[in-house]
């Protein structure tokens, strides 16, 4: 018995680890989207744009946060949506490519 846990303690880890660089360590290519799939995922991030600058708002009312600050947040929220606009909406996974090479999962 106690040779089984020990086996099972040093295969699961390593299993894994197996699948994770697979998962995360290629980048991925998409295809061009349709216009109706670019409008739609606009309009989806569009809302959640709205949605999250009324909880700033909300924040801002209830004095968790200051006006200035307020504006602030919701100028970096602003400035996010546009660059992702003009990055077609598409997640960037590149950047995460070097995070998590088999080495750096424990």
């Amino acid at each position: 018995m106690r040779k089984l846990c020990v086996c099972l303690l040093l295969v699961i880890p390593l299993s894994c680890t197996a699948v994770m660089p697979s998962a995360y360590g290629e980048t991925r290519v998409y295809q061009e989207l349709t216009d109706k799939q670019k409008n739609e995922l606009a309009s989806l991030q569009k809302d959640i744009m709205e949605k999250k600058k009324q909880l700033i708002n909300k924040y801002v009312e209830y004095g968790i946060l200051d006006q200035e600050r307020g504006k602030e947040i919701k100028s970096h929220i602003e400035k996010r949506y546009e660059k992702e606009r003009e990055d077609g909406f598409l997640p960037k996974w590149k950047h995460h490519k070097e995070k998590f090479r088999p080495h750096h999962i424990h």
